[in-house]
């Protein structure tokens, strides 16, 4: 979950704010259908979910006039995997012929789905690009099973329970790569955490799940809180944790280095090439999911790569 979608939800929910106290909480995969087929009547073909996003911090409404921030909750469920507001990435054609990607913010009202094209607001098109590699398949872990995969982790356990007020910061499922030979599949990142998403008080947990099927193990990541402050806008190549012992690092990308394509390589201290990513569609503060498994315990280069700059940053593993 990222800042533009502070300001998506905020123009979805001066839409919603009428019936905010009939909105009921569904999963992920329930609301899909609701925005494909609004888009569909849009006059968008070929139309295919790219991404979906959520988050469970409520205080993203608390500045909106009118009372709407009292009224309106997005309650994140850790143990249904519900929410009451997801918002979905959908790619197709236009009526031109040319590709298109439109957000909708969806919600159910009682028993029935309704689907908000979110134009116009400042910081969509950032929005846009945390979009999958390619589309999400019709089948995929939902939000319900996601949770389960969560609480199984001992590493979520654990924050959960000396952060017993940590909610859910964001959440999003997206196609992408976990190694450099595979192709694309859908994960689940979540960042968990007190305080706010602008304003968290305590380290953040990012957790990923493989959500190809309902096998996928979730691995979690803390992230101390000046860190996690930071990482909303970093200014730098930030790997979380440095020094790693386990076999997955969290990546975060620097505000002022986005590219719609660009290369994450590993390289040994001798300058050996020992592992490539090719990246797409990526914005700031976004957590990447990089495999160390296979290196040995040492020193690594950690190089980020786009066709303006390049960036560099210590690796350390322990074994």
């Amino acid at each position: 979950m990222k800042p533009q979608l502070v300001v998506a939800l905020l123009s979805f929910v001066v839409h919603a704010s009428a019936w905010a106290q009939l909105l009921a909480p569904f999963t992920a995969a329930e609301g899909a259908s609701a925005a494909i087929r609004t888009a569909t009547q849009s006059g968008i073909s070929n139309v295919a979910t790219d991404a979906i996003y959520t988050t469970g911090d409520t205080s993203l409404l608390a500045n909106l006039g009118g009372g709407i921030g009292s009224t309106v909750t997005l309650a994140f469920d850790f143990q249904r995997g519900t929410n009451t507001v997801w918002i979905y990435s959908i790619s197709g054609k236009a009526s031109s012929g040319t590709d298109t990607t439109l957000l909708y913010a969806v919600v159910k009202v009682v028993a029935l789905y309704q689907a908000f094209p979110l134009f116009g607001v400042p910081g969509l098109d950032q929005l846009g690009q945390l979009r999958g590699e390619q589309a999400l398949p019709a089948s995929f872990m939902n939000s319900n099973i996601m949770v389960q995969k969560l609480a199984a982790d001992s590493v979520f356990r654990t924050f959960r329970q000396l952060h017993p007020r940590s909610i859910l910061l964001g959440a999003s499922l997206a196609s992408v790569r976990s190694s450099p030979t595979s192709s694309p599949q859908p994960l689940w990142s979540v960042q968990i955490g007190e305080g706010t998403l602008l304003r968290p008080t305590s380290a953040v947990l990012t957790c990923f799940v493989p959500a190809t099927d309902t096998s996928g193990t979730a691995r979690c990541i803390e992230v101390p809180l000046a860190s996690a402050e930071s990482s909303l806008f970093p200014s730098q190549l930030e790997i979380f944790p440095n020094p790693i012992s386990g076999d997955m690092a969290a990546v975060r990308l620097p505000v002022d280095a986005l590219s719609s394509q660009a290369t994450l390589r590993i390289y040994s201290l001798d300058g050996r090439t020992l592992a490539e990513y090719q990246l797409s569609n990526l914005a700031a503060g976004q957590a990447i999911a990089v495999p160390v498994s296979s290196l040995g315990a040492g020193i690594y280069m950690l190089h980020y790569r786009t066709a303006q700059t390049v960036r560099i940053a210590p690796l350390v593993v322990t074994r």
